[in-house]
């Protein structure tokens, strides 16, 4: 996917310029020579991480354990499958940087004047963004040490503890290792062998440093492109108050300056909030699937969460509990974004409606009653079309997953 277009902006108003070279460093975007270090990437994740716990299974009995198994394959499993669905919308996202780019050359008029409403704002939202990314990058770079060394600090305490024959010091039980996430690994035995134990480690931390990669990607890519079509709302929004410093445009004579003046800075207001809504309809198609996912697995989590909680408090609630933060935070994060949307989609037509519009001509009437009945409609991202993604939607997915728990937790109690 060729970005020249898009590259051509300065480098202040460029479109997530952090993100786009992290997906161009792993071969999503750019060359199509590249590619296949996704292949490699996505591939390497699979085979130590998932195509193992799907096919072997968790590799324990114990409620807690399996809970702490599925929760991670449920987190890696939602991951790989809504990056792997990016894949075939890289067209559309093309597409939508190049709208984006379009949108950013109108509002700013090509000039890079600070004193510019337009152009401070995508220049101070741009710097947000910026630090948003590279804040996520770096905390993202713990997330598999944060996972591994707990685990193995652990297993160095017991298998010190232990005796010769590989007992406890009190005789009572063999040492087994603990795993980062419970699961089994092409049948070695990683809990109770020592270098089979930190094979399996080496591995997982690389698969674990896959995963957070692709976690930079997926969760900074969503919020971006979210953030990004409220923020083309706000330029045609600023570009509609600024229609009302001009004169108004009564006659219908061409000849008339003011006019003539009034009718293009009009025309182009129109065909940047066209785009904006083609821009929102391209990170609808993009991001639907993902967002759906997010809020199933956000679910799942919260009722597995409490259902570990419930049973017992260990060791093992550390991982879990550090799973489900990251699945409600970006629940979270997508809902908020969602809503800051919609209430930006509706403000242009709340802009229009403030203008002095009944002191102009027909022609120009016509134009803003156009905006307003296209912000009107229902501007939003869905999950998978079922909803518009909002704060309200995440307050009754809380609800439910409460209700569910509750169901759960009673039939685990009757067996």
């Amino acid at each position: 996917m060729e970005l020249s277009y898009h590259r051509s902006l300065p480098p202040e108003l460029q479109i997530m310029p952090f993100q786009l070279s992290c997906m161009e460093l792993i071969g999503l975007i750019g060359p199509k020579g590249r590619f296949y270090r996704f292949v490699l990437a996505f591939g390497w994740g699979t085979f130590v991480i998932l195509l193992p716990k799907s096919v072997l299974g968790i590799g324990s009995s114990k409620l807690d354990a399996i809970i702490k198994g599925f929760a991670k394959l449920l987190f890696e499993g939602n991951l790989f499958i809504a990056v792997a669905s990016l894949v075939p919308k890289l067209p559309l996202l093309k597409r939508l940087l190049h709208v984006l780019s379009e949108i950013f050359r109108q509002a700013t008029h090509d000039k890079h004047d600070v004193k510019d409403h337009c152009y401070s704002l995508i220049c101070e939202q741009n710097s947000k963004i910026d630090k948003f990314c590279k804040f996520y990058f770096i905390y993202c770079c713990f997330g598999p040490f944060v996972f591994c060394i707990p685990a193995m600090v652990t297993s160095y305490v017991r298998y010190f503890g232990t005796t010769n024959n590989g007992t406890n010091a009190n005789g009572s039980e063999h040492l087994r290792f603990e795993l980062p996430m419970e699961q089994e690994f092409y049948w070695l035995p990683i809990r109770t062998n020592f270098a089979c134990y930190h094979l399996f480690l080496a591995l997982s931390l690389s698969a674990y440093c896959v995963c957070s990669y692709m976690s930079v990607i997926k969760v900074s890519t969503l919020l971006i492109m979210i953030k990004y079509c409220s923020l083309v709302y706000r330029l045609v929004a600023i570009r509609i108050r600024e229609l009302g410093n001009l004169a108004p445009g009564r006659k219908q004579d061409e000849t008339d300056e003011d006019e003539r003046m009034k009718m293009v800075m009009v025309k182009e207001v129109v065909e940047m909030h066209e785009k904006a809504l083609e821009a929102t309809d391209l990170v609808e198609k993009v991001i639907n699937i993902p967002i759906a996912m997010q809020f199933m697995a956000c679910i799942l989590f919260w009722c597995m969460t409490m259902v570990y909680v419930s049973t017992n408090t260990n060791f093992n609630l550390f991982n879990v509990m550090v799973l489900f933060w990251l699945s409600l935070i970006e629940t979270y994060g997508y809902s908020y974004l969602g809503t800051e949307l919609s209430e930006d989609a509706k403000a242009v037509g709340h802009a229009v409606y403030d203008l002095p519009w009944y002191e102009d001509s027909a022609q120009l009437q016509r134009y803003y009653r156009l905006m307003i009945q296209r912000s009107q409609q229902n501007t939003g991202v869905t999950a998978a079309k079922f909803f518009i993604v909002g704060i309200e939607k995440f307050g009754k997915v809380v609800n439910l997953s409460y209700s569910y728990y509750l169901v759960l937790k009673d039939v685990l109690d009757r067996l």
